[in-house]
């Protein structure tokens, strides 16, 4: 018989003298210097990481410190907690701690609502959610400068006495001294600063405001305006020339689902970015970003940024403890129900599929197969919106819609144009008759 072959590595010799091995003067070198690099690197990382921790404690101190300052000139509206209150000094724990609390946001969506840096803000979603009294108190925390400016608009006269009157219940306490005047509809403070209540029912209207000055404006329930004309131009009243307040130049606006002007609502906030997460404001009609021209010191950067922070009725503990509310919420026909209690966008009156939910029919992204055939469909529409999908067929004759195209106001030859700049094509592989006898 044939000795079968070993497998796997031949064992060691015990008694076998060791091998050794000697590195040149050059290896040596390199070795020495990696090591070197390697220990160079963790010193480094470890002198990053003790830079980072400092600038952190820096950030909170400040952020401490400025609560205290406005604290101790009369902003009743900031929140300092017990574990802050402990590491001030007595007599400042003495006058901070014996303020009452005014408003103390809730966790979750108001609380980012109020805390956002982005140039323009929708809060929208469920009824319920403390949305409406977000945005009184929101712009509350510039109110101890003399050079504040805000403008809180309503679609209607009746609707903005009912935000006036939840106004009386917050800022006296918060300002005590500020007072209400019915003749121009504004709030006085005792620092000089000002808001100003007022409504808007014509989109024509807006240019009333023109010469003037806002460091802060806001529209409550905006999908009450039909177009994006007023929220448009009130982006060119958003300025102010006081240092401190050019870094706080906000638009804040709320709403709930559907409306005569929900459809823009979901093209500027809700379908172009990912909730509650910044993204770059772009042009409604076209979508595409707006960004600083060539030549200039920012070009390329976006001029600014949006935020949509979905609103949901959970939210609201103070709606939620009892649950008549929801209740009255889960009675609603269907398509409102849908809007007021979850918060649906997609919904929508005489829609073909009214039972399309964005949890269940829309998917993270996936390279689609190569061998799955391509449709593209088209309705178009001027005055209307012109609507284009693109859509794969899978081996279930299942369609996936991998791409939309929803414009208005475009002739035939400028959709084609906007299908073709979606729709890239190569046609190196073709080729092309000369002449038009084909």
């Amino acid at each position: 018989m044939t000795d079968k072959p070993q497998r796997g590595r031949p064992k060691k010799d015990p008694e076998a003298p060791k091998q050794r091995y000697f590195l040149s003067a050059a290896e040596k070198a390199r070795r020495q210097t990696q090591k070197r690099l390697r220990d160079a690197k963790k010193r480094a990382e470890k002198t990053t990481k003790v830079a980072e921790s400092k600038r952190r404690y820096a950030r909170k101190l400040e952020e401490k410190v400025g609560k205290v300052e406005k604290a101790l000139k009369g902003d009743a509206t900031t929140v300092i907690d017990t574990g802050e209150l402990a590491s001030l000094p007595p007599p400042v724990q003495e006058l901070v701690g014996n303020r009452e609390v005014v408003f103390q946001p809730n966790e979750g969506p108001q609380e980012e609502f109020l805390s956002s840096s982005e140039r323009d803000v929708l809060y929208g979603g469920a009824a319920g959610g403390g949305k409406s009294f977000a945005l009184l108190a929101d712009p509350l925390r510039y109110c101890t400068n003399p050079n504040h400016r805000g403008l809180l608009l309503r679609r209607t006269l009746d609707e903005l006495t009912e935000l006036i009157d939840k106004s009386r219940q917050l800022y006296p306490k918060a300002f005590p001294g500020a007072k209400f005047r019915e003749s121009k509809s504004t709030w006085h403070f005792p620092s000089g600063a000002t808001i100003w209540f007022t409504y808007l029912d014509k989109d024509k209207d807006v240019t009333r405001f023109q010469g003037q000055a806002f460091n802060w404006i806001g529209i409550d329930e905006i999908t009450q305006y039909p177009t994006p004309y007023v929220w448009d131009y009130l982006r060119s009243r958003l300025r102010s020339t006081d240092p401190e307040l050019q870094k706080s130049l906000y638009m804040r606006c709320t709403a709930n689902p559907g409306g005569i002007g929900g459809w823009w609502i979901k093209k500027m906030y809700i379908d172009v970015g990912e909730h509650n997460k910044p993204f770059p404001a772009a042009d409604v009609e076209t979508g595409r970003p707006f960004f600083w021209p060539q030549g200039h010191e920012k070009e390329g950067q976006p001029l600014f940024y949006r935020r949509f922070i979905p609103a949901r009725l959970t939210d609201n503990p103070f709606l939620m403890a009892d649950g008549q509310y929801e209740a009255m919420l889960r009675s609603l026909p269907e398509i409102e129900r849908k809007r007021l209690l979850e918060g649906d966008w997609d919904v929508a009156d005489g829609c073909a599929f009214p039972e399309f939910s964005r949890a269940k029919h829309v998917v993270e992204s996936f390279e689609l197969p190569t061998n799955w055939p391509r449709i593209r469909a088209a309705d178009y529409g001027y005055a209307s919106p012109s609507c284009v999908l693109w859509g794969a067929i899978d081996w279930d004759n299942n369609i996936w819609i991998y791409r939309e195209l929803y414009v208005k106001q475009l002739t035939a030859e400028q959709l084609a144009d906007r299908i073709l700049e979606a729709e890239p094509v190569s046609y190196t592989h073709l080729t092309l008759p000369t002449n038009r006898e084909v």
